[in-house]
Parts: structure tokens; C-alpha cells; sequence
């Protein structure tokens, strides 16, 4: 019972390890000086366009990651893309997504 604890700690933190490395990689590329400039690129908006409208799951959030990354050349890895995501979808698109 005790390593089932220590295991499920460890996993836990590495996830919250990945969501804080995504969030470090989002803030270092400036994501936000579009992303939170007006509703079409703020995942919290309730308008009907933009990526709040278009993202329908974690794959969506992967997808414009991964389009973001090389349209603009931002550098990352795959890894990292997903790092990315993740932030992303705990910030911002869990709650919505989930209703």
C-alpha cells in the first residue's frame, strides 16, 4: 500500500513538473502577445470564433501547438510541444472542455 502512495506522489509531480516546464516554455516564446491581445486568441472567451471555439479536445490543443511552433519557428521539441499543451489544457481548456 505504501509504494502505491509513493508512486502515485511521483507521477503527480511529475506531472505538475511538466505543467510548470510548459508554462516556463509559453511565457519564454511570448504566446501571450496574441494569445491574450484580443477574444479571437483568448481561450477563455465565450465568443463563437477563434481557438476557443475550434479546440475541442487535448489533441486540438496539441495541434495548435505543434502549428504554432512551426509557423512561427518558435524551436521546441515534440517533448516539449506537449509540455506546452498540457499547461495549456490545465490553464485554460480544462473546465470548458469537460462540461
Amino acid at each position: 500500500m505504501r509504494y502505491i502512495a509513493l508512486i502515485t506522489l511521483f507521477i503527480v509531480t511529475l506531472f505538475a513538473n511538466e505543467v510548470e516546464e510548459g508554462k516556463e516554455l509559453y511565457l519564454d516564446a511570448k504566446c501571450q502577445k496574441c494569445h491574450l491581445q484580443d477574444d479571437k486568441f483568448d481561450p477563455n472567451s465565450t465568443k463563437k470564433e477563434g481557438l476557443s471555439s475550434k479546440v475541442k479536445d487535448k489533441k486540438g490543443i496539441l495541434k495548435w501547438v505543434v502549428d504554432c511552433n512551426s509557423y512561427f519557428g518558435v524551436g521546441w521539441f515534440p517533448e516539449e510541444e506537449e509540455k506546452v499543451a498540457k499547461y495549456l489544457y490545465e490553464s485554460f481548456y480544462k473546465k470548458r472542455l469537460s462540461k
